[in-house]
């Protein structure tokens, strides 16, 4: 079957979501995941199999941007592992297979790439290697699985699942050992039977086998011999799995699993080194960033995001459209790594637009409402700023005299080209900024006659171009004083960061020729500085009903509001107003740009180094657990009593 042939017929199949849930092939979250997506794209994303190729932060993007299709394939497993995170889906049967191929064929027709089958363990279904097969017939362009390796220890049967089409298998292997590994799957013979599988598959030729470890309590200080086994066996991609509070390993063994990463600061580095290996890919997945100071670009690539958020959708729409706090809320957000993008962001953004209260809305000025109610809800909003992106004058003034928000300062954000002087002409409405992304649009807006007259201020968002173009006319910067503003844009990915951005050198120069900067750490800037807008209401953010729509939630976090700061940054007297810098120019620089500073602004002659300060921080918290222990002895509480400052982190911590 050809591959146009394999597409023409997955898109003539009716799919009944509704069965697919009965069938129990999608939970409640995941069908709700797939009627929220758009059936003529893809959405979700996973990894190729590449490992070729200098460029690995190219590679890894352009893995990330392929678009998967899971499949969970059973709801039962040959393991019992500590930490499961599926215990509480896992009922012990198979899913009946004629829904299973409705299911893949659907992947098809939403324009998937990458059959992922998955379970439970999905390899103990007794149509699996069918399923390879009618996923390869439809024409997927790779076929995966995620497996603890048992059933592949039967060479025949890794030998007819490559025949099949198996491109790829992702073997859990949480140890080196067969001590460390069958204690955390909690079943003898895990580990040898693991390596067998892998071997019976290496052997067939026809299949990339990679691995992927859950880094607990139980085995960080191995994880760079567990990597180095591996490595020495053939290894040569590996996803790192922290652990996060939910199912079995949070309900029933948190105890035993959850650990201070503080503590595992220098395994963690040690491990980390063999990324710098050619042809090593090493990801990590739910980690939190400030622990890979040094080594960002092992950051977990923040689209991942959307499918957290798809894992647990019921509960992130309950409480956009309810108020009803998710059923994962309490205890375990201290621990989360959703902790960012849900509890500090998310929880605020629907309270400021239930109140009203956002201080900076957007809106395009040819924006169509998803309903009434949408629009309202917009309108109702009693913001400091309003930005509007139009074609031309023409354009803005009309949207401007529809416009609501009377009360707000008026920015506005005209396509390149068109003339800003004579909206000034044609509107009443006051303009209190104009934003400009061009070089050509810089030299329309800042210089000659037809410059943009005072009081209007002009931001420029920078890119390297226009930051070499205004640092060559120190003379335009001087006349235009406070009137003029240089921002540091967000991207959504890290190759526009790598692409256009100026690098920290370049910000401070800006800086230094008296401009006022946005969106900069003052520790970069070595000047005053302004945040950028995080705080931000977009009217595409809207559905229909006027609530915020999960999914473009989660995107224009990603873009808009992922910011971090350095473990050292606890130190410095800015720590409580500063935003920190956003992923993607952290990934792009390192956490090494931003640096503790005194109350005069200069940087902190004694600021720790981020192994010192881990390496204090541990041993204060292991001072703090062992007080806790004497005061409540032969008691122990899994509880807390809230969130700590960011020198006292506890996520993955050791909550005895």
């Amino acid at each position: 079957m050809t591959d146009h042939q394999s597409r023409g017929d997955a898109t003539t199949l009716e799919i009944d979501i509704d069965k697919l849930v009965r069938d129990g092939i999608l939970n409640r979250d995941e069908a709700e995941a797939l009627r929220a997506t758009e059936l003529a794209e893809g959405t979700r994303m996973e990894a190729l199999p590449s490992s070729d190729g200098e460029n690995k932060d190219a590679v890894k993007e352009a893995a990330m941007k392929h678009k998967r299709h899971w499949v969970r394939v059973t709801r039962l497993c040959n393991q019992r592992c500590t930490f499961c995170l599926d215990s509480m889906n896992q009922d012990g049967t198979m899913i009946d297979v004629e829904s299973l191929k409705a299911y893949i064929a659907l992947g098809r027709r939403m324009g998937r790439e990458r059959l992922i089958l998955s379970g439970g363990e999905a390899s103990v279904h007794p149509q699996y290697v069918e399923l390879i097969r009618y996923g390869k017939s439809l024409g997927y362009d790779w076929i995966q699985t995620i497996t603890n390796g048992m059933m592949f220890s039967y060479k025949r049967f890794a030998t007819a699942c490559a025949e099949a089409g198996l491109n790829e298998a992702t073997v859990s292997m949480h140890g080196h050992t067969a001590h460390i590994h069958d204690k955390l799957t909690g079943t003898p013979g895990a580990f040898v039977t693991g390596i067998k599988g892998m071997q019976n598959l290496w052997d067939t030729g026809k299949v990339v086998v990679n691995i992927d470890v859950v880094i607990n309590k139980q085995n960080y200080k191995q994880l760079p011999e567990i990597l180095e086994y591996y490595y020495n066996l053939g290894i040569r991609e590996f996803d790192l799995l922290h652990i996060i509070p939910f199912g079995r390993g949070f309900d029933e063994h948190r105890h035993s699993l959850f650990f201070d990463l503080n503590d595992a600061v220098p395994y963690f580095r040690k491990a980390f080194k063999l990324a710098d290996r050619e042809g090593v890919y090493l990801w990590t997945n739910r980690l939190p960033v400030m622990y890979l100071e040094g080594f960002e670009r092992l950051i977990q690539d923040p689209h991942k995001l959307l499918s957290e958020f798809d894992g647990g959708r019921h509960n992130f729409e309950g409480f956009l459209r309810k108020g009803l706090k998710p059923d994962c809320w309490g205890e375990r957000c201290d621990y989360c790594f959703l902790d960012g993008p849900c509890r500090s962001t998310m929880f605020p953004y629907r309270e400021m637009l239930e109140s009203h209260t956002f201080p900076l809305v957007r809106v395009d000025s040819q924006h169509v409402w998803q309903g009434t109610e949408a629009k309202a809800k917009f309108e109702a909003q009693a913001p400091q700023r309003l930005w509007l992106t139009a074609r031309d004058a023409e354009d803005a003034k009309a949207a401007l005299a529809r416009a609501a928000h009377p009360a707000a300062e008026v920015t506005v954000q005209l396509d390149a080209g068109a003339d800003p002087q004579s909206l000034l002409k044609i509107t009443p409405r006051e303009i209190k900024r104009f934003v400009v992304t061009t070089t050509e649009d810089a030299a329309r807006y800042l210089v000659g006659a037809r410059a943009v007259p005072a009081p209007t201020e002009v931001e420029v968002m920078l890119t390297r171009e226009l930051a070499t173009w205004l640092l060559a006319r120190p003379a335009t910067l001087k006349a235009w004083g406070t009137r003029l503003i240089a921002t540091l844009k967000t991207h959504e990915y890290l190759s526009e960061s790598q692409a256009e951005d100026p690098d920290p050198a370049t910000l401070r120069k800006l800086a230094q020729a008296g401009l006022r900067m946005r969106n900069v750490t003052r520790c970069v800037a070595g000047a005053e500085t302004e945040p950028g807008d995080i705080k931000l209401l977009d009217a595409t953010l809207l559905d229909g009903a006027g609530f915020l729509n999960l999914d473009k939630y989660v995107g224009h976090y990603v873009e808009h509001a992922y910011y971090s700061k350095s473990i050292r940054c606890g130190r410095c007297s800015q720590f409580e107003t500063c935003q920190g810098t956003h992923i993607n120019y952290l990934r792009s620089h390192g956490f090494a740009i931003q640096n503790p500073l005194d109350e005069a602004g200069l940087p902190l002659p004694d600021a720790a180094s981020f192994d010192r300060l881990t390496e204090q921080l541990a041993e204060a918290n292991a001072l703090r657990t062992k007080r806790e222990q004497q005061r409540t002895v032969g008691l122990h509480s899994p509880h807390r009593a809230g969130p700590k400052p960011l020198t006292e982190l506890t996520i993955g911590r050791d909550p005895q």
